[in-house]
């Protein structure tokens, strides 16, 4: 890793330390709504990569996208041992499967810096998600529980 990278992450790491208690916007919003589908709301749960061990604390707001059918934008929160957090949005196609399952995937560039493109394919089935990821830097897995059902 070149000195010029450290030193990027050192600093992306040191101005994200403050608000590793933070949570995704709209969390209170979701958390207190009771949504009658069965995708949107709150979720909380953990991550884990499978390249690195790696694994931590995982929030996420999930909403629908006005003027988008079909589509659900899914606001993350993951921490790392309560040192290094990080926030970002992803966009999902939701396809609904004869079982009552809702297929999602989507994916969204997230710069060099923090592993460029995030691909994402979950399913979500009586208010649990189970995901995959994968980024050029990590891959690996989440799982989420639906906290307003």
């Amino acid at each position: 890793m070149s000195l010029r990278r450290l030193a990027a992450l050192a600093a992306a790491a040191a101005l994200a330390a403050p608000a590793c208690t933070g949570f995704p916007r709209g969390w209170h919003a979701a958390k207190a709504s009771h949504p009658a589908d069965p995708a949107t709301g709150a979720w909380r749960g953990t991550w884990l990569s499978t390249s690195n061990g790696h694994h931590g604390g995982l929030r996420a707001v999930v909403s629908t996208i006005p003027n988008q059918p079909g589509m659900l934008r899914f606001r993350y929160r993951a921490s790392w041992k309560h040192v290094l957090c990080a926030g970002f949005s992803v966009d999902c196609l939701a396809s609904p499967q004869p079982d009552g399952s809702i297929s999602l995937s989507g994916s969204k560039d997230l710069g060099p810096l923090f592993g460029g493109t995030f691909s994402h394919s979950a399913t979500i089935h009586n208010n649990s998600l189970n995901a995959t990821y994968h980024a050029s830097m990590d891959h690996g897995t989440m799982v989420l529980q639906r906290l307003n059902h």
